[in-house]
């Protein structure tokens, strides 16, 4: 998959978006060439990750073949999406056209170009699905939540229509289980991520990307909470003896996903107290017969992660219905009122979620056992990027990734697009960064790079005026962010004092104080300059 063209013609609650228009080029080497979306905070980077992210639901609500009819949907804005996506080895160019604020789903205008067929347009729009990205995988850093906003709507959705499956089975018999398109990392699924990729490492060489990354040697244990029947479920039953289907309610699928999980674990069983919950504690020890049973009832890390993925989205049954209600029913305002900002569910504590992890050891090449909790930010961040990249190796899918090494040491940064092109080599992918790296920038060519800014009310976005990749920082510094010198503003603010001073002594006195620079040398320039002037006095 290639994004090829994002527009937007008018979109009321993010009125700096309006006119939006940006064209992606595509490379024909076997490398996956990042698109970078750099310049200050609030120049609108994160903004175009979520137009980009809302497109994709919207797309996906109206065309999905497994959900309820979505023909009265409409556009939450006017927007203009391409891109290209391969199918049986055969590349399609795909536009979707909503021309206006509330577009019906019956009146975007698609067209769908095969390769090679000059003037072919599909026509079959009961198989549009099939022209969507298999997955769009989204991550922020924690420190923008912008991005999560579409990833959690689609939560509560797929939460609500799994849940309602499940209840009514017979009402909803037409309707089967589907993979969701849109993923979300944040620091919860990262467990699952880490555990998901160090189960099925022997199935993938690249891991080793990760392994060595971290200073990994190999995952030692960790413990799956898998509960329906908590206090705070829709359909909690008190008794002690209450039945498997109390509680929350799971469909066929979901009910063999925990079935498996349990048949991985030999030593699995349920005391009196478990039992009233509904709920399994399954404690892994991870060693080969452990692997081999992973391997038996999963294909690989991707279908164990999926499974306890949805599992894990049903986490938002257990927050009061009047609160959802209330959330759902400001989401819906937002296109009505110009509503910038909207409240997300709340955070469920862990004792009250359908599945928890916890407990998850590693030893390091070191020796030492650690626990996951005790990494750093930075490790956590290693492992919840690359090792879902690792993972995901799937065609067609979209990586949107805001400000993903924010926590990363400068050697981390400085390999991060090495890193991400040996794992993503010869796949069909795309990935859109934000950062403010110049690392980052440096490894990008000028073609992908896009520089944001804010002016009169708009976003701007353009071209480096001059080529990015090799570039030194103080030319990138300067070309995204205006800063001419490359030095910190209170030491910079010293040195030009000094330059002003005629005493060649007193520069002379504070020169120790500076570490090196061009503008240090400049002052021993100054203080050379200066005695010789003196002597000719």
């Amino acid at each position: 998959m290639k994004l090829r063209k994002l527009q937007v013609y008018d979109i009321s609650y993010k009125p700096l978006m309006k006119d939006l228009n940006i064209f992606f080029p595509k490379s024909e080497d076997e490398h996956i060439h990042a698109s970078c979306f750099i310049g200050i905070n609030g120049s609108g980077k994160s903004q175009a990750l979520e137009i980009i992210a809302e497109i994709f639901l919207f797309l996906d609500r109206v065309y999905r073949k497994s959900q309820f009819p979505s023909k009265n949907l409409s556009s939450p804005f006017g927007f203009r999406i391409e891109y290209e996506i391969i199918l049986s080895d055969v590349e399609y160019l795909v536009i979707f056209d909503c021309t206006a604020v509330k577009t019906k789903a019956k009146d975007i205008i698609v067209e769908v170009f095969k390769k090679g067929d000059k003037g072919f347009v599909f026509n079959d729009m009961e198989n549009l699905h099939h022209y969507l990205p298999n997955k769009v995988v989204g991550y922020t850093s924690g420190a923008n939540e912008t991005l999560s906003l579409p990833f959690e709507w689609y939560y509560d959705e797929y939460a609500k229509f799994t849940g309602d499956r499940a209840k009514f089975p017979v009402k909803f018999k037409d309707l089967k289980d589907y993979d969701p398109m849109l993923y979300f990392m944040n620091y919860n699924t990262n467990l699952g991520i880490t555990i998901s990729s160090l189960i099925f490492e022997d199935d993938n060489p690249s891991i080793k990307v990760l392994k060595d990354g971290l200073k990994i040697k190999k995952l030692i244990s960790f413990r799956i909470t898998i509960q329906t029947n908590q206090k705070t479920a829709p359909g909690y039953v008190s008794r002690p003896d209450a039945d498997e289907y109390a509680g929350i309610a799971l469909t066929e699928e979901l009910r063999d996903w925990r079935e498996k999980l349990i048949k991985c674990n030999p030593k699995a069983l349920q005391d009196i107290n478990d039992k009233k919950f509904n709920r399994w504690i399954l404690d892994f020890e991870l060693n080969e017969t452990t692997k081999a049973l992973f391997r038996h009832h999963f294909k690989n890390s991707l279908e164990l992660y999926t499974a306890l993925y949805k599992l894990e989205l049903l986490n938002n049954l257990t927050i009061k219905d009047e609160i959802v209600k209330n959330i759902r029913r400001l989401r819906e305002a937002r296109l009505e009122t110009n509503l910038q900002l909207v409240p997300k569910l709340p955070m469920v504590p862990d004792d009250e979620k359908v599945l928890h992890y916890s407990e998850l050891k590693l030893e390091m090449e070191s020796g030492h056992i650690v626990d996951y909790l005790s990494l750093s930010d930075g490790e956590h961040q290693f492992l919840n990027v690359f090792g879902t990249m690792l993972m995901i190796d799937q065609d067609n899918c979209l990586f949107l990734l805001d400000e993903p090494e924010t926590h990363f040491n400068p050697k981390w940064r400085r390999t991060f697009i090495s890193t991400l092109k040996e794992i993503t080599k010869s796949r069909k992918q795309d990935v859109i960064v934000t950062s403010h790296s110049p690392f980052i920038i440096s490894d990008t060519k000028n073609e992908n790079v896009f520089i944001f800014r804010r002016t009169d009310g708009k976003i701007e976005v353009s071209e480096p005026p001059r080529e990015t990749y090799g570039a030194s920082f103080d030319n990138i510094l300067d070309m995204a962010f205006d800063i001419k010198i490359p030095i910190s503003e209170d030491s910079l603010n010293e040195i030009e004092k000094l330059d002003e001073e005629t005493n060649p002594k007193t520069i002379q006195n504070e020169l120790n104080k500076f570490g090196e620079s061009f503008e240090k040398t400049k002052l021993l320039n100054r203080v050379i300059l200066l005695n010789a002037n003196k002597g000719k006095v």
